[in-house]
């Protein structure tokens, strides 16, 4: 039986800037970064506490922008968090843009979003849960 997603692929432009981003700015630990017999590398960060690791997918910067236009932008990553305002005030305090401010999520009830912008003009989701 499935019980857990495992692994959720990034794709960037820059592994090293999003790696910088990911673990000095949003606090993510870095899981693996392990060089590969082709000249590649395989990086795995996770938020803390998670059993779901991101692996930042290095591609060229035409095929992010062919990914964006095919899937958009929001496509990259959702993160759950346990407090919505006081995780986007924190981030702001890092100089993180919020682009769209916690708000009622109208997909799920009981819940609520947030967005944030990323290097490589990604753009991440934050929800929070009800209980």
């Amino acid at each position: 039986m499935i019980t857990n997603p495992r692994l959720s692929a990034l794709y960037v432009s820059d592994r090293n800037r999003t790696l910088e981003f990911l673990t000095k700015v949003l606090g993510f630990e870095l899981m693996a970064d392990v060089p590969l017999n082709d000249g590649g590398r395989w990086v795995e960060v996770r938020p803390k506490g998670s059993q779901t690791c991101v692996v930042l997918a290095a591609v060229e910067p035409d095929v992010l922008a062919r990914l964006r236009s095919t899937v958009g932008r929001m496509t990259h990553g959702w993160f759950d968090c346990d407090d919505l305002d006081a995780t986007v005030g924190d981030l702001r305090a890092r100089g993180v843009t919020i682009v769209v401010e916690p708000q009622v999520a109208p997909w799920r009830e009981n819940a609520r979003w947030a967005q944030i912008a990323g290097d490589d003009g990604n753009l991440y989701g934050l929800t929070e849960r009800g209980h």
